[in-house]
């Protein structure tokens, strides 16, 4: 009979705990859910034959680490505050006569409902929920594939297996809890005060120097390459500097603003401060991880979307002509160059008649590029004959070629004159020197003319259209080798053509000329398509996690302040405070304190926004409009459903301190 007790015990405590125990158990289920519906795409064997599939295995595969991680975080973080709010119950019961070993029965026996309750829900939504997502993701591909219902036994198995350890290692956490702790100790918890804390100056520099160079590193590195490779030394340096100054300055600021009389003497204000300044050290930990959180659903959705919106735009930079073909580098027998060429050129007729299809804006143009380092101003080879990091790449196009392309305005230059086109946003200045000669931009050109030149993926420079008699001095005076002859390049595009004839014709011409790659802009716009659509997916996947944990983290943070505060605004009311003075207070506590996170997370984001158009430079992604709109929009959705979820908490932390 005893052995049923602490079952219906336990039942009757997750009842009685709704009210905390419902945001845990949903969190629970939500977890493990996207975990499942995670590992279900990422074990998907079809999207082995979606144009892009493989990269996106890969990217859901590294999806799955993430999200096994965030939910052992979030679970514990959950758990920490439900053993919190606990304690006192379970002194309770050690003080009306059971056992510890009892009380950990009770808690063996929540666990286990709670688990078997949430993995039988979790897996249920997760098995209906992969299948709509795998749907989603195959739209965002522009593939379409057969509707059936498939449940992944691996991947269960896997869910069950991570959450079954996730359970157990929080029951372990909770029985230490209880263990260590005497019944006195556990019955007085929930009034046990925290000591007014000291602002650590150490703590304090040290976030301001973590801070200061993850800002350094986001502003002054501005090569792409270095960026990408620097990100992530940025983001641990901001998460640090976060931390330190939330926990330590946080505590300097509330006591400044104490500090001021004529400001700490008002009700609302002396009840806000007052009631932060001695929870201060749990308090800046929650607000620090509310302010992380923020910043990541703020990059991780800006910058996916920005990808996406503008991966039409990337592709035609990179490939101006729909067929195009590099001759990457003339040879040293210059006949032998042209007769490839000649059959090059024959493999084009042959193909367009044999498809019946019309070739237009055909463009051959040569060119002779290489790196160069920028030297006091002098770009030329690098004198420590370094790697590629820190390079401007330049192509040097004869200006007869240029005219001689479909579409152009033909244009004359003096020797020391020449057009430019830039590539990856590289600001340039009005006159290049290049080995002591100087050549000034006469007109920047606003398309990419050129087949393939210059386009390197995240490099910086430009493509130079030079006088012919400047070709091969320029080039040599940039450090380059003066028996080297030029590429050519070589493309047009098929006006009304399918993609279907588009893919076909690339096809065909390869089998004519099988020197070299064709390469077919649709082919690449439909692997693009995939690759960026699933980082868009993952994006918003993620992003929306993160916003599911910061909405988590305020909620658990009213609720628990909800609680310390009832008794003190109790007395406060018994003294002569209204109701209306004490819902004002908490509006002041709510304005002072938990709108810095938000604030803090746009500041990050503002210095953020040069490293990751930088990366985005990677993708040869260049339209800085493009991600300042997509920024600031994903920052102006986020901040609102940010205040919905501030003014929701707060009307549940005021019933909760109200008499």
């Amino acid at each position: 009979m005893r052995s049923a007790l602490y079952p219906k015990l336990a039942w009757t405590n997750l009842f009685k705990n709704k009210s905390t125990y419902f945001p845990y158990m949903l969190t629970s289920i939500v977890c493990i859910m996207t975990s499942y519906s995670v590992s279900f795409i990422a074990s998907n064997d079809g999207l082995l034959y979606v144009p892009g599939g493989a990269i996106a295995l890969t990217l859901f595969f590294l999806g799955v680490l993430v999200v096994d991680i965030f939910s052992i975080l979030v679970m514990f973080y959950t758990n920490s505050f439900l053993i919190k709010r606990r304690k006192k119950e379970l002194g309770l019961y050690c003080v009306l006569g059971m056992e510890k070993r009892h009380v950990a029965l009770v808690l063996l026996c929540e666990i286990f409902f709670t688990a078997i309750l949430c993995i039988a829900l979790g897996l249920l939504f997760g098995i209906l929920f992969s299948r709509l997502m795998f749907l989603a993701l195959l739209y965002l591909l522009d593939f379409t594939t057969p509707f059936s219902f498939t449940i992944s036994i691996p991947s269960v198995t896997q869910t069950v297996v991570l959450f079954l350890c996730i359970y157990g290692a929080t029951l372990l956490y909770n029985l230490r809890s209880v263990r260590t702790a005497n019944p006195v100790e556990l019955l007085h918890s929930g009034k046990t005060g925290e000591k007014e804390p000291k602002a650590s100056w150490l703590l304090t520099l040290l976030g301001i120097a973590a801070l200061g160079g993850g800002y350094f590193i986001a502003l002054y590195f501005k090569n792409p390459i270095q960026a990408l490779l620097l990100f992530f030394v940025a983001v641990m340096l901001v998460i640090l500097g976060t931390y330190c100054l939330f926990t330590s300055g946080s505590i300097a600021f509330l006591k400044l603003m104490r500090r001021n009389r004529r400001f700490y003497y008002q009700p609302n204000n002396f009840i806000a401060v007052s009631g932060m300044i001695y929870r201060m050290k749990q308090n800046a930990s929650g607000l620090a991880a509310i302010c992380i959180l923020s910043t990541m659903v703020l990059v991780t959705v800006s910058s996916t979307v920005c990808l996406y919106a503008g991966r039409t735009d990337m592709v035609n930079s990179m490939f101006p002509r729909e067929i195009s073909v590099t001759l990457w580098e003339g040879g040293s027998d210059e006949a032998q160059d042209q007769e490839m060429i000649q059959r090059l050129e024959a493999a084009f007729d042959q193909g367009l008649a044999e498809m019946g299809l019309t070739a237009q804006s055909r463009t051959a143009c040569r060119s002779l590029s290489l790196a160069v380092w920028d030297t006091d101003g002098a770009l030329g080879r690098d004198p420590s004959g370094s790697d590629f990091e820190g390079s401007l790449v330049f192509s040097f196009v004869p200006l007869s070629d240029y005219n001689r392309v479909d579409g152009v305005e033909p244009a004359s230059l003096a020797p020391d004159e020449a057009l430019l086109y830039p590539v990856g946003g590289y600001a340039m200045p009005q006159a290049l020197n290049f080995g002591g000669q100087t050549v000034r931009i006469v007109q920047t050109l606003k398309q990419q003319y050129f087949c393939g030149i210059g386009t390197y993926d995240g490099a910086q420079g430009g493509i130079l259209v030079v006088p012919d008699e400047q070709l091969q001095p320029l080039f040599v005076a940039a450090g380059g080798d003066a028996d080297r002859k030029p590429g050519y390049d070589t493309g047009f595009d098929v006006p009304g053509a399918s993609r279907q004839e588009c893919l076909a014709l690339a096809q065909r011409i390869s089998e004519l000329f099988p020197e070299r790659t064709i390469h077919c802009r649709t082919d690449v716009a439909s692997e693009w398509d995939a690759t960026f659509g699933c980082f868009l997916f993952l994006g918003i996947f993620l992003g929306s996690l993160f916003l599911m944990a910061t909405v988590l983290i305020i909620y658990y943070k009213q609720i628990s302040e909800g609680y310390e505060d009832h008794d003190r605004f109790v007395v406060m009311q018994q003294v002569g405070m209204s109701q209306r003075e004490v819902k004002r207070a908490i509006n002041q506590q709510i304005l002072l304190v938990f709108f810095l996170p938000l604030g803090t997370a746009a500041v990050h984001m503002m210095f953020a926004f040069p490293i990751i158009r930088n990366i985005l430079l990677v993708f040869s992604l260049n339209n800085v409009g493009l991600f300042l709109a997509c920024t600031v929009g994903t920052f102006f959705v986020f901040a609102l459903a940010y205040v919905v979820v501030y003014r929701i908490t707060a009307r549940v932390y005021y019933r909760l301190v109200e008499v």
